[in-house]
């Protein structure tokens, strides 16, 4: 008899803790989600900026690279430049398309330069 009490007391710890578990997973994902688009928007901004028109794709964004100044050393003739992508590709499916934490691709508008996550739920991030 104690056996079984045990073993259900075990069963119900194991299901509250894979409830909480998944739960915070979810939360982390969310939060990527956001981080990932609020990146992607900076990155078209800044893109917009520095050539006049949206990027016709967020994959331009990966493959194109911008020069900018930087400073070298405490004196004033140190300049130099350093060369960034404006978007760095972390997660790609096999197309290489960016995709978001949930595995599902971002939509990218050229026309309004406007991103979103297609994953259902969360487009109109």
């Amino acid at each position: 008899m104690e056996t079984l009490i045990a073993l259900c007391l075990i069963g119900v710890l194991i299901g509250v803790v894979i409830y909480q578990y998944q739960r915070v997973a979810r939360e982390a994902q969310e939060t990527a989600v956001k981080t990932e688009l609020a990146n992607i928007r900076m990155s078209i901004n800044f893109f917009r900026i520095m050539n006049n028109r949206n990027p016709e794709s967020l994959n331009e964004m990966i493959e194109k690279s911008v020069m900018l100044p930087a400073r070298i050393g405490s004196d004033p003739y140190s300049d130099s430049f350093f060369k960034r992508k404006y978007l760095m590709a972390n997660s790609v499916d096999e197309k290489g398309n960016i995709i978001d934490a949930f595995g599902n691709c971002f939509i990218y508008d050229p026309v309004r330069g406007e991103v979103k996550s297609s994953t259902k739920g969360y487009e109109t991030w």
